[in-house]
């Protein structure tokens, strides 16, 4: 019962013995994976293999995956590893994620609307705000994030510069989390991800680790092409303000922490707060369940290599203006609240739910041991009032009505 009692959005029940997890209530952050000590928690990943039915293969890393190898092991060197793994073509994020942050202080500087807004990139996240706090759809920021920013321009670029039809060109991301995986196999804000696939870090990173041994042996800095860049980018809590240049800010990490803010949003607790950088992950991406590095020793190695490796691309702000104007860098689709089964969008049958659930909870003993399978006493009220659990699922129900009356 542990993935069900740490599930923050209560999307687990336990059922006859198997956890069953709702979809509709899932916000892909990935705490049942770590926390379900049986792994009967199976993420929806790829395999690299998968990428051989292509006839070229590029693979686009999430920043997280240089930090997993030490400060001493330059980026280039992961890129070269990734080439002998079978990739033709390595893509790093750092152009998108310049252009984006630009796109984002344009856009924050313009914004007339309600505050403070919310960023966009971390899925998990929007998730949890479309599943718990529908009236705080408005403030998400509607841009895109720099990993399909990147996977747009090689869909677009590739097959025109290597004479192959679009199918035959082949895009995967290495991602940290389970949830980026979901946003590119179900993506909420368009109708298709230009990715074909994605892969875990940590089911790539024990057949890459060789590799990157073997390249760093034969490697010299001059094999590093003129035109490479590398920032670790948004890898961290607090990144995307610092390269956003936001004054009045607040980045927050852990979902815990992250619904105590969306908590005090929705009270009108933060009026002079401009934006929320908000990350689901224990101190960001780096913190990602798919990761397989500590994240404070990846933090410090992220930090070093911003020392040391650190290439920061030309950002051309009248082509980022232009591109914001064609609204290039924006959602295809706004997000949504994700109804869920118990609100109807009859108030009526609503009401009178709430009213039923209020009447099941104060018969229970309202001490949340999950017994019944539900996280909590009012959680197992809601089942029963959508008829998916019996009052008799409550052991002390259960005993209240076997006992023989003397």
């Amino acid at each position: 019962m542990a993935c069900m009692r740490r599930c923050p959005t209560q999307a687990i029940r336990v059922r006859h013995g198997r956890a069953q997890i709702s979809e509709e209530l899932c916000v892909d952050c990935g705490l049942c994976l770590s926390a379900c000590p049986e792994g009967a928690v199976v993420p929806m990943a790829d395999q690299v293999t998968e990428m051989s039915r292509f006839a070229y293969k590029a693979v686009v890393p999430s920043p997280v995956l240089y930090a997993q190898f030490g400060p001493d092991i330059h980026p280039y060197i992961v890129h070269l590893a990734l080439r002998e793994l079978g990739f033709d073509e390595v893509a790093d994020v750092s152009a998108s994620t310049a252009a984006l942050a630009a796109a984002l202080a344009k856009y924050l500087e313009t914004y007339q609307g309600r505050r403070p807004l919310i960023s966009s990139h971390c899925p998990s996240t929007l998730r949890l705000i479309q599943v718990k706090y529908p009236d705080l759809v408005e403030l998400i920021v509607p841009l895109d994030v720099p990993r399909e920013v990147t996977a747009r321009e090689l869909r677009r670029s590739l097959p025109a510069k290597l004479g192959l039809a679009p199918e035959q060109v082949g895009i995967i991301y290495l991602a940290p989390c389970p949830a980026k995986i979901v946003s590119i196999k179900q993506p909420a804000e368009k109708e298709k991800s230009y990715f074909d696939g994605a892969v875990a870090i940590r089911d790539v990173y024990p057949v890459l680790l060789p590799h990157v041994v073997a390249a760093k042996r034969r490697f010299a800095e001059s094999q590093v092409p003129g035109d490479y860049t590398f920032d670790p980018g948004w890898a961290t809590t607090g990144a995307l303000t610092r390269f956003a240049s936001s004054a009045n800010w607040l980045a927050v990490a852990g979902i815990d922490q992250v619904m105590r803010i969306f908590d005090d949003i929705e009270n009108s607790k933060l009026r002079n707060v401009d934006f929320v950088e908000a990350m689901a992950c224990m101190m960001g991406c780096i913190g990602g369940p798919f990761v397989v590095e500590n994240p404070y020793v990846a933090r410090a190695t992220i930090e070093r290599q911003r020392e040391r490796y650190v290439r920061q691309c030309d950002v051309d702000f009248a082509e980022i203006e232009r591109r914001l104007r064609q609204r290039y860098y924006f959602f295809e689709h706004p997000i949504l609240p994700r109804p869920t089964r118990y609100f109807d969008t009859d108030i009526e049958t609503s009401i009178k739910r709430i009213k039923e659930r209020e009447r099941v909870y104060q018969k229970l003993r309202q001490i949340d041991c999950g017994c019944c399978g539900a996280p909590t006493c009012l959680a197992f009220a809601e089942d029963f009032v959508r008829g998916e659990a019996e009052l008799t699922d409550c052991i002390f129900l259960r005993q209240q009505e076997t006992r023989v009356p003397s």
